[in-house]
């Protein structure tokens, strides 16, 4: 209720609140370099330098226009200014996730925030404690274990996603767990996102085939969807993009901005794991719901070979997932818990 009384300009207390969690592990005398664009709220760039001035870091923000879609490059200045810093974190309204500037990050530290918001990052999936981190990341090594065994995986929905694929073998195609957001891991700084909980695989390429139903969002058109779009996939492509307004959205998104890649599918399959998260119609805060799973196309995820200028994830609801017929997920229900 107090929502129509307060201005998301008066919500910077929050704000400070709910960072505490995700740059606890920042440490004195780093120095921390924060990419934004213009089209980010003011008010979050305010409470992240001063949660990291708190620590007794060195903050420095990089602010430029914003870029025309997600994955694209920042601008030469920034990724010069990246292997000066010892964390870097990513505040940008279009994800820089999936770029060659966060794929060649060394040994620099990165926290994943694009495309966040004042609601995202005070919502209910951003008020986090250390047991609710310790019992997201439980289910983020039990998941993992699924993804490393290679295989078949099998993933239906509902709304009528039934694809299947083929899972490698190993370690070496999904995120490793890790102990927390930020921890050093040897001499790597780390890593981490937020809001938090997912897990992730990518698939072999060229071996989906079958239907994905986006009924929740994606990455463009923006807010929830309220037709779903409708993928065809064969031979690992998608081959056709069916539904309302929002697959029309979809295809011009892609002959926009996309390249021959950008139809590749499955880039990624992965299943939301914060128990706190609700859904909100936005990619980053919902793709870390429990009871979703995402599936993304264009360019490949972790340990993936599709280059392409897009990477675009879709979400969807009450996913039951299989691996070489062992079901881990059921409706939307970890079978773990």
């Amino acid at each position: 209720m107090l929502e129509q009384y307060v201005s998301p300009a008066n919500k910077i207390i929050d704000l400070i609140a709910s960072l505490q969690l995700p740059l606890g592990n920042v440490r004195r005398d780093e120095e921390v370099m924060v990419v934004t664009d213009t089209n980010m709220d003011t008010t979050i760039c305010q409470a992240v330098m001063g949660v990291i001035r708190s620590k007794g870091a060195d903050p420095t923000l990089m602010m430029y226009t914003p870029r025309a879609h997600h994955t694209a490059e920042p601008t030469k200045v920034v990724a010069h200014a990246m292997k000066g810093c010892d964390i870097c974190i990513f505040l940008t309204t279009t994800a820089l996730a999936h770029s060659e500037f966060s794929e060649h990050r060394g040994n620099v530290g990165v926290l994943l925030m694009e495309e966040a918001t004042v609601s995202i990052l005070t919502s209910p999936g951003c008020q986090l404690d250390e047991s609710d981190l310790q019992l997201i990341l439980k289910r983020e090594g039990w998941v993992r274990q699924f993804w490393m065994e290679g295989g078949d995986v099998h993933v239906t929905t509902p709304a009528g996603t039934d694809l299947r694929a083929k899972l490698v073998k190993g370690d070496k195609r999904s995120g490793k767990v890790r102990e927390g957001i930020l921890v050093p891991e040897g001499e790597k700084r780390g890593v981490g996102t937020w809001p938090f909980g997912e897990c992730r695989t990518t698939p072999l390429e060229g071996t989906g085939e079958g239907r994905v139903v986006w009924d929740i969002c994606g990455h463009a058109p923006p807010g929830p969807y309220s037709q779903p779009v409708i993928l065809t996939v064969e031979a690992g492509r998608v081959v056709k993009i069916e539904g309302g307004s929002e697959a029309e959205g979809v295809r011009r998104y892609l002959e926009t901005y996309g390249d021959h890649n950008s139809y590749a599918a499955p880039a990624e399959i992965s299943v939301g794991l914060n128990h706190k998260s609700t859904i909100m119609g936005a990619v980053r805060n919902d793709k870390k719901a429990l009871g979703t799973a995402h599936i993304a196309i264009g360019r490949s995820d972790i340990g993936g070979t599709i280059v392409s200028s897009t990477h675009f994830d879709g979400l969807m609801s009450r996913p039951t997932i299989t691996v070489n017929g062992r079901t881990f997920i059921k409706e939307g229900v970890l079978q773990c818990e």
